[in-house]
């Protein structure tokens, strides 16, 4: 699982994943979405999500992911549909942003962290 979230990395950002017991935790830092202009801040300090031990049989947490600065809002300075005010991992707190499941169920076979993290980018990018 290290080896696949060590391909996420992008330029100027880094990858951690951090053993939290039966879940790892996947960190990107820092996170630019793709849609640049519909948050404020438009880069985040960081994005995070959750991936099970059994990864990739089981698929990462898909109620949602979570962003630093828990503060981020959309550019109207509105707070973002189906996020929370403030969530606590790692101690930390961060914004979490829940979804419901894809419409296809997770396939180990084609699906990857790359394939997670490009339905979280879809989202940042319709600005939602």
């Amino acid at each position: 699982m290290k080896d696949h979230a060590a391909q996420l990395v992008r330029a100027g950002s880094h990858v951690r994943c951090v053993d939290v017991d039966e879940t790892v935790v996947v960190v990107l830092e820092p996170y630019s979405p793709p849609n640049g202009v519909a948050y404020v801040p438009a880069s985040m300090e960081a994005l995070a999500f959750i991936v099970p031990v059994t990864y990739p049989d089981a698929a990462p947490d898909t109620t949602g992911f979570y962003v630093k600065p828990a503060s981020i809002l959309l550019a109207g300075n509105s707070q973002p549909p189906t996020s929370t005010s403030e969530a606590s991992i790692l101690g930390e707190p961060w914004r979490k942003f829940s979804w419901s499941s894809k419409i296809f169920p997770w396939n180990p076979e084609i699906d990857t962290l790359e394939t997670f993290l490009a339905t979280i980018d879809g989202r940042f990018r319709r600005g939602t």
